[in-house]
């Protein structure tokens, strides 16, 4: 299949990709990704991703069936716990070939959903909390500023934790927009935040090095939001000229991150060690890996629009979707940029080729049982669907004779419930005794219909 993002990578590289489909399934009705079939598989290759994430998946357990089963790659795949068709976080993990060098490398050897570790699994037959259990939690708990409404934060499908074999923990996040603009919205939102960043920074100073990934939403400077820009009345005149742009205009550059109506903008500066502001920046872990390939000199960089106002056709947007990496990370990136001429969604993807050149496994243990929070596992999906009933070839098709029907299912049963047949042949004695009876009645109402029709032409 031909590309449109026309990015080749390198043999050793692995690629991670986010992007926010707002809704996984209005994706697959536009070009290229209409003609794939619905297939995440098609996709990824398409993209020739390794590990991908994708936001705003808005589905609900009836159907995470048909996202959760892909052929080739691990899926794991949080959904909101009340709200259905909202959220929702995937990430894939591709599974290569035991002959490939990057094969041990790219094993999952843990997985998480949500970033408190409150969550619950059924461990021995009993539930067991990530966090009380390290051999399935991946660790980075301490101090973590918990509130009372800590699991609300990960009942809403935000987050996806996994471990690769190489030690380098992946996190897949959507983190709240406050889109609503209440106070309420806004102190969520920042009690996301201030989990996500320091379950970060613990994993940092247990030795693991991070990839955090998403729609972050959040600008991190001035040149990534062009509403701001305008608000200041500044006029971007060379796309790329952003060094000598924000050298002119560093009030204003700082005085966005300042802003204390921007305070999520700050807090994710003070994790970044390429923040423009030099206090945060020595204290920061993370590296945004599209700004460290594409420089600051490039400018309207964004990777969201406004779909209502159609702004995308004049690149009038925001930049909320990253790839972060930790500091020991960065002499592996070999590329990362964005791909805005990939439709589907108001968000573009954002893609990241790290190098795993002389990167060793962590971990040496081979077999790598299956975390629980991978999909076929946490859904149950390896179960029959019962969408698939009604397929051609399957269980139960409507072009066969009742009695084929009644057979089949009586005999798929008959394991766990040996009277099913007996249920089916009294049903269906029942049912020849009701129509005998109905036969029956009808014949002595045609009968006597006759009988007063004989009697009304003797009368005449």
């Amino acid at each position: 299949m031909d590309t449109v993002h026309g990015e080749l990578k390198a043999p050793n590289n692995v690629r991670f990709i986010t992007f926010n489909v707002n809704g996984i399934r209005t994706l697959f009705s536009h070009y290229p990704f209409s003609r794939m079939n619905n297939s995440l598989s098609q996709l990824f290759k398409f993209l020739d991703g390794d590990i991908i994430t994708f936001q705003e998946l808005k589905i609900d357990r009836l159907t995470v069936s048909k996202w959760g089963i892909v052929d080739d790659a691990y899926s794991f795949i949080t959904i909101p716990k009340v709200k259905r068709g909202y959220s929702g976080v995937g990430c894939w993990v591709r599974i290569r070939e035991e002959s490939d060098p990057l094969s041990s490398l790219l094993k999952v050897v843990k997985a998480e959903e949500g970033i408190t570790g409150l969550l619950k699994v059924k461990r021995n037959g009993e539930l067991v909390s990530y966090r009380d259990d390290p051999t399935i939690g991946i660790g980075g708990y301490e101090n973590l500023p918990y509130s009372d409404d800590a699991e609300e934060l990960d009942s809403q499908g935000r987050c996806v934790i996994i471990e690769l074999a190489c030690g380098i923990v992946v996190i897949s996040t959507y983190c709240p927009a406050n889109s609503t603009q209440t106070e309420e919205g806004e102190v969520f939102r920042m009690k996301f935040l201030k989990l996500l960043f320091k379950r970060v920074r613990n994993l940092k100073e247990q030795g693991k090095e991070v990839v955090l990934m998403g729609d972050i939403n959040v600008s991190r400077d001035l040149i990534d939001k062009a509403e701001a820009l305008e608000q200041q009345r500044l006029i971007i005149r060379d796309a790329d000229a952003g060094l000598e742009f924000e050298k002119k205009y560093m009030n204003a550059v700082r005085g966005f991150i300042y802003d204390p109506l921007r305070i999520t903008c700050r807090m994710l500066n003070e994790m970044l060690a390429d923040s423009i502001i030099p206090e945060f920046a020595r204290n920061g872990i993370l590296i945004d890996s599209t700004r460290y390939i594409q420089g600051r000199n490039r400018l309207k960089m964004y990777t969201v629009w406004n779909t209502i106002m159609n702004s995308r056709p004049v690149n009038y947007g925001s930049r909320l979707d990253y790839i972060f990496v930790t500091t020991a990370l960065q002499s592996r990136i070999r590329n990362a940029n964005i791909w805005p001429q990939i439709m589907g969604s108001d968000h573009c993807p954002v893609f990241l080729d790290l190098s795993f050149t002389k990167i060793t496994a962590v971990v040496l243990d081979k077999t790598y049982p299956i975390p629980k929070f991978e999909a076929r596992l946490k859904y149950n999906l390896n179960q029959k669907n019962i969408m698939d009933m009604f397929k051609p070839g399957s269980m139960i098709s409507f072009k066969e004779k009742p009695n084929l029907v009644r057979n089949r299912i009586a005999k798929r049963m008959s394991k766990n419930t040996p009277n099913i047949q007996s249920h089916f042949d009294n049903k269906n004695k029942k049912r020849e005794i009701d129509i005998g009876k109905l036969n029956i009645y009808s014949l002595k109402k045609t009968n006597e219909a006759q009988a007063a029709d004989e009697k009304g032409l003797d009368s005449t």
